[in-house]
């Protein structure tokens, strides 16, 4: 009966995609001004809808207005609507975050919709869902840069009015570069999907489809070493998650120097912060996950443990099967991500009150990640035991793929039907217990079997001082702790905080020393700590004497 049921959640995998229904037209006209640093910039859209009935008082439209890191709303400037009848009048209203419209009267017909974004990189921290400038190019994805109807779906045109950036300049999506024509999207696919214009650097210097990277800015390493390996990286995941072709896919480098090292997975592409302490081997791991998420991610119903648990699970797992990091480089990788989840000292916080917490706390906010990943290893053990080794997790995550691309509904109850038909009721109960907090230990074989789990000293990662001074704009050091690394460099409580790299890649590095920047009493100060606390027992993973490399494999 088991391998029955398996066969039929096969066949549905197997299924071609459902044939995309009818849907409007919408246009959308980009037009960036000359962008700086320093002076700013501003971008104008134009959009024309086709087909919009909408009710007096409904919402009309929404526009994203913040997100966690940036210290006041978006701007938008002289919008305006029209329709089949005329001038539109909109009221405004703010939403947690999310800019909404509505209008007093009926809405119907061909909709016109224009309005401009100021962009000053001075207003303060930028993180990657924000409009920011690099050089003299913008970035952002469509939820701050697109004004659209809070739900259906659309047959997109993108075009692009460069004349003031000057000639050479190139406006660029996850479709592609210039003008481009994207596939019928529903409104939160379009929301995540990247925009840019201006004099990027690139490689390759002349992309013919597949993989791009882009960067407009100059990040503190050699970028070109790094892409060509993340290109060979694409193609080599879309032969292993079989596609009939390899799907397009863009890199966007941007600074982000309050988390260098994290990023932002949009559709078909990826924005990467850069910063101090940033390296091109560092961020090989980062490339790895979130190309994992061209495939695996099955939104966001199904909830983050799966996301980016499978993510990080698979980010050096991948390119070690690929023969481009070498297997003591996957070892070190898994470790990493070990290192994070047991020496964390919210490690035992439910999957329920992740979400409440996500964007205030980084204890709380890496869990997803690395509990996830431990979990997907635990259940990679139980699946090749029960199989005698024919089978492992990856056939059923590839299952989930296929059944994302049937148009299955994805919730969390789909990849538990998915588990109870591999694994039966034990593998539920695996579940049960890690999204309850429990702690996910995979065995010494469970990520190969040439290697053993032992058990380290490492210290905790620990800011010295209330990580939540890190939040809000306005970022006040309280909290500090007598006798932390950070009090014996000299911060104190009061010091106004213009830059600490803590976010979730610093958590990661356990020998990661970081420059803290404040002013105190008007004055700027620097100070150099290694952010770490007492040292606790962790679970680590080595080589196991005498296992050949012939056996990791």
């Amino acid at each position: 009966m088991k391998s029955l049921l398996i066969a039929a959640v096969a066949a549905l995998a197997a299924a071609p995609a459902a044939a995309q229904p009818a849907a409007p037209a919408l246009k959308v006209v980009i037009k960036p001004s000359a962008m700086s640093e320093a002076a700013g910039g501003t971008v104008e859209v134009t959009s024309t809808f086709d087909g919009v009935d909408v009710a007096p008082g409904a919402s009309l439209l929404t526009l994203g207005a913040g997100a966690p890191g940036m210290p006041t709303p978006q701007p938008v400037e002289a919008m305006s609507v029209s329709d089949d009848d005329g001038p539109v009048a909109v009221t405004l209203s703010d939403d947690q975050g999310e800019y909404r419209w509505a209008a007093a009267r009926r809405v119907r017909g061909r909709m016109i919709v224009r309005y401009r974004l100021p962009i000053d990189n001075a207003r303060g921290s930028n993180p990657p869902v924000a409009l920011h400038i690099d050089g003299d190019t913008f970035s952002a994805p469509g939820r701050m840069l697109l004004a659209l109807p809070p739900k259906g779906a659309y047959r997109m045109s993108v075009h692009w009015d460069l004349a003031a950036m000057g000639p050479g300049a190139v406006g660029i999506s996850s479709f592609g570069d210039g003008d481009a024509d994207a596939p019928v999207l529903p409104v939160a696919r379009l929301t995540e999907t990247a925009f840019g214009a201006g004099h990027f650097h690139r490689e390759p210097q002349a992309p013919s489809g597949g993989f791009s990277a882009l960067w407009g800015g100059e990040p503190p390493f050699d970028p070109r070493g790094l892409m060509q390996w993340t290109g060979r990286l694409h193609a080599w995941m879309s032969t292993f998650f079989k596609d009939e072709r390899e799907p397009p896919y863009r890199v966007i480098l941007r600074a982000n120097p309050q988390n260098p090292g994290g990023g932002v997975a949009y559709y078909q592409a990826f924005v990467v912060g850069y910063g101090e302490g940033t390296t091109a081997e560092g961020l090989k791991s980062i490339f790895g996950h979130e190309m994992t998420h061209t495939w695996t991610a099955a939104g966001e119903e199904i909830g983050k443990w799966y996301n980016e648990g499978n993510a990080v699970y698979y980010q050096g797992l991948l390119p070690w099967r690929a023969g481009l990091i070498s297997t003591d480089e996957y070892l070190a990788n898994i470790n990493k991500t070990a290192s994070r989840y047991y020496t964390n000292p919210r490690k035992a916080t439910p999957e329920a009150d992740v979400m409440p917490q996500f964007w205030e706390n980084t204890y709380v906010r890496v869990l997803p990640y690395d509990r996830g990943a431990m979990y997907f290893a635990v259940l990679n053990g139980k699946v090749r035991q029960a199989s005698g080794g024919k089978r492992n997790i990856d056939d059923l995550i590839r299952t989930m793929v296929g059944l994302y691309r049937s148009g299955h509904s994805m919730t969390e109850q789909t990849w538990i039907d998915v588990l109870r038909k591999e694994l039966g009721e034990d593998g539920v109960a695996v579940h049960r217990a890690m999204m309850a907090g429990g702690l996910m230990l995979p065995e010494s074989g469970d990520f190969g079997p040439c290697f053993r789990r032992t058990i380290q000293k490492i210290r905790q990662f620990d800011p010295g001082f209330d990580i939540l001074s890190m939040v809000g704009p306005e970022k006040i050091l309280r909290g500090l702790k007598p006798g932390s690394e950070a009090d014996k460099a000299g911060l104190r409580n009061g010091d106004r905080i213009v830059s600490a790299p803590l976010g979730d890649a610093v958590q990661a590095d356990i020998n990661r020393v970081i420059q803290a920047k404040v002013i105190r009493d008007g004055k700027p100060l620097t100070f150099t700590y290694l952010p770490r606390g007492e040292a606790v027992d962790a679970y680590q993973w080595e080589r196991a004497p005498d296992a050949p490399e012939s056996l990791c494999h």
